[in-house]
């Protein structure tokens, strides 16, 4: 489990979570994650959570157009990585 991508998630499902600066940096480790990654197939997936937590992290508090890349971006993280979505929203409903 992407721990970048689940603080994405939970912040498209929670508004107001996080603040400003806890975006950034969940947005900054994940560049650094993905920078330093080694295999292709989970580089790959890393540079759409990187993507995906800096979108976040720009908008701070997302509007509508940066909402439906962010979408895309967590979508095709999925689609590389083959986790499920779901086992991050269980994770992100285990917290409450």
């Amino acid at each position: 489990m992407n721990k970048n991508l689940l603080m994405v998630i939970d912040n498209q499902m929670n508004p107001g979570k996080y603040t400003k600066e806890q975006l950034r940096q969940n947005a900054t480790e994940a560049a650094a994650i993905y920078s330093s990654a080694d295999a292709a197939a989970d580089k790959d997936a890393l540079a759409y959570a990187s993507a995906a937590a800096a979108y976040v992290d720009a908008a701070a508090y997302v509007d509508t157009a940066n909402a439906n890349a962010t979408d895309r971006l967590i979508d095709l993280y999925f689609k590389l990585s083959g986790e499920d979505r779901q086992d991050y929203i269980d994770e992100i409903n285990r917290g409450k």
